[in-house]
């Protein structure tokens, strides 16, 4: 069986190479290993700058940011014959028919290794391999199933929890365990800057191991980070054509205890060109003793590059990340990002304003939205996009096909469900279709 081992070995250090010449036992140390392309290859400082369904992985609080149907694929090709998929799926849930606020995911980790021939230790010592000839082959790796929840708890942060079953194989031993990850992301009120924090494995069960080894725990992770976003570095405000996003993490692992504090660094820059969105990215990994690792000062280095664009109202986004590991070789990880009814960015003119006022009057079942016109307009409005969401800040749905021309200025919006707080939006169009920002936020309770 020493192929065997030397192969899950293989799986289950990976995780810890950065952080090797320190003790301590877990259990499906996988569990460190991130997913995503994008946050690969932003040094895998991604707690407080997640948009995507990735968060459901990195910080659960973070994924009521998935305002649309969203769908992420990863696959991780490692050096030992080691590799691992990722699917991740999520929906604003009241997309799915459920009267609550929030966002819920679905996600799945399959990590593998090649199988090997099992070996017999001879009684001089030697071992041979005569089980190959008779095909029994066995391998190691592990699963993760998770369930999310995300839900704007407050205009100023949004909590959320992933809940896990984990199993770990090896051979022919194998065992299942739950878990959950807490997350919490806050809205600082600076402008671009978010805080988030996560706790990750929380369980109060530990891994049954191979035979003869003891139950061991999850790897548990405090994460915090502190990600800024810049709409715009060196375009106009009239027309942001780039962007950039920056991201520092830390990790204090809480079990084992005396594994090193981790720091890392992820940098985005975003081009626009044509509507061709390019993303060369970078970071690194502050980890191990004295914060290099054993393995060379150039394997905290990650590299990445995202391609995205939009077809008709559905974002399609391609990454890949690079990741040295010294003289161990290379880990390639390429994902993909479908978000489903991301409506195509349109320029606004700088002179097009939303409606100055925006009044709500509650109805049995509906809310009627009136506006006012504005009458100081250097542009011409063609008419105006009403928008609704069930919490607040929060993702808005069009509820107009068309805009409303004048001279009507109101909509009636319905049936909702009584008691069961609204938020509304107004929008000004002008000619050539393109939309103003929103107007203020209001709300109201339909009767």
């Amino acid at each position: 069986m020493k192929k065997l081992f030397l192969a899950a070995a293989m799986l289950f250090i990976v995780p810890a190479l950065f952080a090797s010449e320190f003790g301590g036992v877990t259990a499906a140390p996988y569990l460190n290993m991130g997913v995503g392309a994008r946050a690969s290859g932003m040094g895998e400082a991604y707690t407080a700058i997640v948009d995507n369904v990735d968060a459901t992985w990195w910080n659960p609080g973070a994924l009521v940011k998935v305002e649309n149907p969203q769908f992420s694929l990863m696959h991780n090709q490692n050096f030992g014959g080691t590799a691992y998929e990722y699917l991740g799926v999520g929906f604003p849930a009241e997309q799915l028919g459920l009267n609550i606020w929030g966002t819920i995911g679905i996600s799945a980790l399959l990590v593998r290794v090649d199988d090997v021939a099992t070996t017999k230790e001879n009684p001089d010592g030697t071992y041979s391999q005569d089980q190959a000839a008779r095909g029994e082959f066995y391998g190691a790796g592990g699963t993760v199933l998770g369930l999310s929840y995300s839900w704007q708890a407050a205009k100023a942060f949004a909590v959320g929890m992933t809940l896990k079953l984990i199993n770990q194989k090896v051979a022919l031993e194998e065992g299942w365990i739950p878990a959950m990850d807490l997350g919490i992301l806050v809205n600082t009120n600076l402008p671009g800057f978010d805080l988030g924090m996560v706790f990750q494995n929380v369980s109060f069960m530990q891994m049954n191991q191979v035979s003869g080894a003891p139950d061991a725990p999850l790897p548990l992770n405090l994460k915090f980070g502190l990600g800024y976003k810049a709409k715009r570095v060196f375009t106009s405000e009239d027309d942001p054509r780039d962007a950039l996003a920056v991201d520092i993490d830390g990790i204090l692992p809480l079990q084992p205890a005396n594994m090193p504090f981790g720091l890392n660094f992820g940098l985005e820059y975003s081009m626009n060109f044509g509507d061709n969105i390019i993303k060369p990215r970078f970071g690194y990994r502050f980890d191990g003793n004295n914060f290099i690792s054993d393995l060379g000062w150039f394997s905290g280095f990650t590299f990445g590059f995202g391609y995205s664009r939009n077809f008709e109202g559905t974002d399609v986004a391609v990454d890949y990340a690079y990741i040295p590991f010294g003289q161990l070789g290379m880990s390639n990880r390429v994902g993909l990002t479908i978000n489903v009814g991301q409506p195509t960015p349109t320029p606004t003119p700088k002179a097009l304003n939303p409606p100055k006022m925006i009044k709500l009057k509650p109805d049995s079942k509906k809310i009627w939205v009136m506006w006012s016109i504005d009458k100081d307009s250097k542009v011409k409005i063609a008419g105006y996009n009403v928008y609704m969401s069930y919490k607040p800040g929060g993702k808005y749905y069009k509820l107009t096909k068309v805009p409303v021309a004048s001279p009507r200025y109101y909509l009636k919006v319905g049936p909702l469900k009584s008691g069961l707080r609204s938020y509304f939006v107004v929008t000004s169009v002008d000619e050539k279709g393109r939309e103003s920002k929103y107007s203020k936020e209001i709300s109201a309770v339909p009767k």
